[in-house]
Formats: C-alpha cells, structure tokens, sequence
C-alpha cells in the first residue's frame, strides 16, 4: 500500500513538472509573451486596413502600414503592392480613433523617388496637422534613402530599409552589400537602419552604434528556439526601438 502510494506521488510529481515545462516552453514561443514584457516595442506588421487597426490598437503600443504615393491626384494610399488596393486613404487611416493620444506609426513608403518627395513630404505634413498628431511620432521607411531628407526637415524620424537576406550572403557578396550600406549612411542621413530580424546579428556587428528597427513574421527556414532566443537578444537591446510582429 505504501509502496503504491509512493509511486502515484512520483507519478503526480512527473506530471506536474511535464505540464509546467510544457507551459513554459509554449510561453517561450508564443507572441503574446514578448507583447506582455516588451510592450512598448512590440508593434503590429502590415496593418494595412481600418479592422486590422482597431485589433492593433486594443493590443499594441505602435503600427506598420505600407503606403503608396499617387502625384497626380496627391494621395497616399494605404496598400502594400502587389496586394488590391482597398481605396483606404492615408487620411481616412489616421481619421480613425485611436485610444492612445501618443501612439505610433512606421510607414513602409513603397514607391519614394526624386519625382514624389517633395510633394508626398508636404502632403504628409498636412495630414498629421490636420488630424493633431506628432511627427516625431511617424517613422517614415524607404529602401532610398537619398529621398528622406524632406521629411527629416518637417520633423518626421526617417529609416533606411536594408537589403532583405544579409545572413544568407556569401561572405564576398556580404562585404560589397555592407560597403554600399555604409556609404549610403555616411551619404544620406537617417534616424533608424531598418532589417529583417535574421539579419540583426550582422548589422549589430557592423553597425553597432546606429538605433535600430526590426521585423519578425515568420520563422522561415530558422529553428524555432534559435529564433525566439534572437528575439529575445533584439529586444533586450538599447538601440532597437521596435520589433514589428505579425498582427
């Protein structure tokens, strides 16, 4: 009798100890964790629509929206092409009530060139003075960085949105990568540098002193617990200012 009441109470004890490892692994790789710890750099990726701004906004600090500027009718449009456009207005989208009077905003700028910059600057300034919102609160992105600078000047944090897939570069593709980043840096000025969170180790290495935006949205070819750990090593450093996640 004794002996079986020994072996329910190591049973139960097994069980016990399985079903808090089980709690603590799911907690490790859920999303929900790093929005509890981290939330004020946790943002929502890709909110591109006025229903995925309203969930955003119950449970995240800042959004990502990707826009593309129309000259002709001096417009933004809230689209991420080659995705159909839903006709959403950049001025609609900031229309939206939003509970938090210093909430942020990350717009990915799709098609910035030398034609568009000067007018989409303007236009963006007036909107974010029409609806009473800061622009040090707006992070403006482009993969050209050399048209930035009129929205520096009005106010608005810029980044540089690095070339996608660094860690999978042969080291002497890498080097002439990281060569045209450096000079485009010294070239043209931004607040942020902008990457893909596999490529965080090598742009921490290379770029160490430079303030730092990140995106997670899927684990790829990456082994889960390796990239939660990186996760957790982005978020836990001083010159990230964001983690975008999937919303």
């Amino acid at each position: 009798m004794m002996r079986s009441k020994k072996i329910r109470i190591k049973n139960l004890r097994i069980t016990t100890l399985f079903i808090l490892f089980l709690f603590i692994v799911i907690a490790f790789l859920s999303n929900s964790t790093i929005v509890f710890f981290f939330k004020d750099k946790i943002w929502a990726h890709k909110v591109n629509s006025i229903e995925k701004l309203n969930e955003a906004n119950k449970l995240f600090s800042g959004v990502e929206l990707d826009v593309v500027f129309y000259v002709k009718n001096n417009y933004f449009d809230v689209n991420h092409p080659p995705d159909k456009s839903l006709n959403l207005l950049l001025a609609e989208y900031f229309q939206f009530p939003i509970n938090n009077s210093n909430y942020k905003y990350w717009i990915d700028f799709k098609n910035l060139n030398k034609d568009n910059e000067l007018q989409s600057s303007t236009r963006l300034d007036s909107i974010t003075k029409l609806f009473n919102l800061s622009t040090s609160n707006i992070i403006v992105e482009s993969e050209n960085p050399q048209f930035l600078k009129s929205f520096q000047n009005k106010g608005f944090l810029t980044s540089c949105y690095l070339p996608s897939g660094l860690h999978a570069l042969n080291e002497d593709s890498l080097k002439v990568v990281l060569e045209q980043i450096k000079m485009d840096l010294i070239t043209y000025e931004s607040f942020y540098i902008s990457m893909d969170y596999k490529d965080y180790p090598i742009v921490k290495k290379h770029f160490p002193d430079k303030k730092k935006l990140c995106w997670f949205t899927t684990y790829g070819s990456m082994n889960k617990i390796k990239a939660r750990l990186l996760l957790y090593e982005i978020l836990l450093d001083d010159d990230v200012d964001v983690l975008l996640i999937p919303s």
